[in-house]
């Protein structure tokens, strides 16, 4: 028997989202992946195969479709996925490990959460240095337009207009919305330097985490945009 062999809904459920990377995969598409890469892009450490076998099995229950896009019964996960997180936000039981810091899955995310509109009218080339990664997973580069938003994992020689250099853990609670900008640019090891006019307007380019504290609702979360005027 693959499945629990329980009546109960909430173990009928299990049977289809319950398997390892199940829900992470409905919440890639929720956050708009489009394609295996994106998916991947989103989820670095799944194997190939392991998400291909999941892709299957969630098309197989009518969860997503052919051309990855999720079906009416896989958004309807979408307040599932968006509890999960309020549950996790406010529990000591899934707090962040060293673990859970992945400098790939965060800079994907970070570019998927850019706000256009907020950016200068020339492209602006950030570069982003993790200082306590090793050389495959230490630097980023994200080429940022009002019309385009690119990650790059190798220098592609395009001048640089803003350095961000920070610790891996600093700079994923700031994304998580444990920590405004001003407070992350006052943590250790942290520096932004470059083009002065574009660090005091750069806080505004990032929407971060899709469940932040403030996003979610949670009671004494602290506004995302909360930036002293002498910040930088």
């Amino acid at each position: 028997m693959s499945g629990y062999g329980q009546f109960c809904a909430v173990a009928r459920a299990l049977d289809v989202v319950g398997e390892r990377w199940a829900l992470l995969i409905v919440r890639e598409l929720l956050l708009g992946a489009s394609s295996f890469s994106d998916i991947r892009h989103g989820l670095p450490r799944i194997p190939r195969a392991t998400l291909s076998a999941r892709l299957r099995a969630l098309r197989a229950a009518g969860i997503v479709d052919d051309g990855y896009r999720l079906t009416e019964a896989g958004t309807a996960l979408a307040p599932v996925v968006r509890e999960l997180a309020r549950w996790a936000v406010t529990t000591d039981s899934a707090a962040l490990t060293e673990d859970d810091l992945d400098t790939a899955a965060l800079t994907w995310d970070i570019q998927r959460r850019i706000d256009t509109s907020a950016l200068p009218e020339r492209t602006v080339v950030l570069a982003i240095e993790f200082t306590d990664r090793t050389a495959n997973d230490r630097n980023y580069w994200l080429h940022l337009s009002q019309t385009s938003v690119n990650l790059c994992r190798q220098d592609t020689g395009a001048p640089v207009d803003v350095w961000l250099t920070a610790p891996t853990e600093a700079a994923t609670r700031w994304w998580l919305g444990h920590l405004s900008w001003a407070q992350l640019l006052r943590q250790p090891g942290v520096r932004v330097h470059g083009d002065r006019s574009l660090q005091r307007q750069m806080h505004r380019w990032f929407q971060r985490y899709v469940f932040t504290p403030e996003a979610l609702g949670v009671a004494g979360s602290e506004p995302a945009g909360a930036v002293p005027g002498n910040a930088v």
